[in-house]
């Protein structure tokens, strides 16, 4: 009966039934695309921070990188001062060499800045892999 009363007021009820159908495929439609746009921006802030965290550390590791070079260079020039004093009959003039104490002192350093290092890009990794908790917890 209300099919015949829309036909005699000039609407056609499947028309109707399916404008109702169209409109609630494009409700849909923008849930859907909006939910996917969320997500894009929380995996793109993800990502970003990961780029960010992985540029952090990968500067540093360069460093320490460099920090060993040099200390295993110092420490060649060392062996070869030692190895020529100990050809020359002199390894006991050793310890009076202005270039022995400071290669000496030079690969300590080197040593405490590698060990600075390397305990920052600990700290870097720890900081990055408690921020997702603490989001959680916002």
């Amino acid at each position: 009966m209300a099919d015949e009363e829309k036909k005699q007021e000039g609407q056609d009820p499947v028309e109707d039934r399916f404008s109702r159908l169209i409109k609630d495929v494009k409700k849909g439609l923008k849930d859907i695309g909006s939910t996917a746009v969320e997500k894009a921006e929380e995996f793109g802030k993800i990502a970003s921070e990961k780029a960010e965290e992985l540029t952090k550390t990968g500067k540093i590791r360069l460093d320490v990188m460099q920090l060993k070079r040099n200390r295993n260079k110092v420490l060649s020039e060392l062996g070869s001062e030692v190895f020529d004093l100990h050809t020359a009959k002199k390894l006991k003039d050793l310890e009076k060499s202005d270039t022995f104490k400071a290669s000496i002192d030079q690969i300590k350093s080197l040593d405490v800045e590698i060990s600075d290092k390397e305990a920052e890009i600990e700290r870097i990794q720890e900081e990055e892999a408690n921020e997702p908790e603490e989001e959680a917890k916002s």
